[in-house]
């Protein structure tokens, strides 16, 4: 009897590891919603958030094209910010306005991509080489299509938008 409560135990200390490797449910939604992003054009940023007090902040960055600059922005969550910075829409403020402006229709279109956003999402950042979001990745990829859709729309309307050099 002893034998198999010696052997049970061995077997058990010899797959505990195994099991404890396994990826668990949430880096299985995580790993779904970044296979999503990066099928979407969309890299996945592991440097240092633009907030500094937010822990697990993810970038997703999807590119400009190289000849189509956009503008250069910043967005973030009232929540995250001082009240001293300029209202952008209900739920957000300009860290840094876009300059150069941008048009009505892109401004627009903007706007309607904030209100589609996870509440988690708390920064929205252009730069001439690309649009980032960085955000919590609270949803499951299925529920994060829409959001990942108007993204990518709204890249392929704010390129160009930015400074062109001749």
């Amino acid at each position: 009897m002893e034998i198999f409560l010696f052997l049970g135990l061995a077997v058990f200390l010899i797959l505990s590891p195994a099991l404890w490797l396994r990826p668990g449910i949430h880096e299985k939604r995580r790993s779904a919603l970044r296979v999503a992003a990066r099928e979407s054009g969309a890299a996945i940023r592991a440097d240092k958030p633009p907030l500094e007090a937010v822990d697990g902040l993810v970038g997703y960055r999807w590119r400009y094209p190289q000849a189509a600059p956009g503008s250069d922005f910043t967005l973030v969550r009232d929540a995250h910010a001082s009240d001293r910075l300029q209202e952008a829409m209900a739920g957000w403020r300009w860290r840094q306005a876009p300059l150069p402006p941008l048009s009505d229709d892109n401004e627009r279109r903007l706007k309607e991509v904030l209100l589609a956003l996870p509440d988690d999402a708390l920064v929205v950042a252009s730069a001439p080489q690309g649009l980032t979001l960085w955000w919590e990745e609270s949803r499951e990829a299925k529920a994060f299509e829409p959001s990942l859709r108007a993204l990518v729309g709204l890249v392929d309307q704010l390129a160009g938008s930015g400074r062109h050099h001749k």
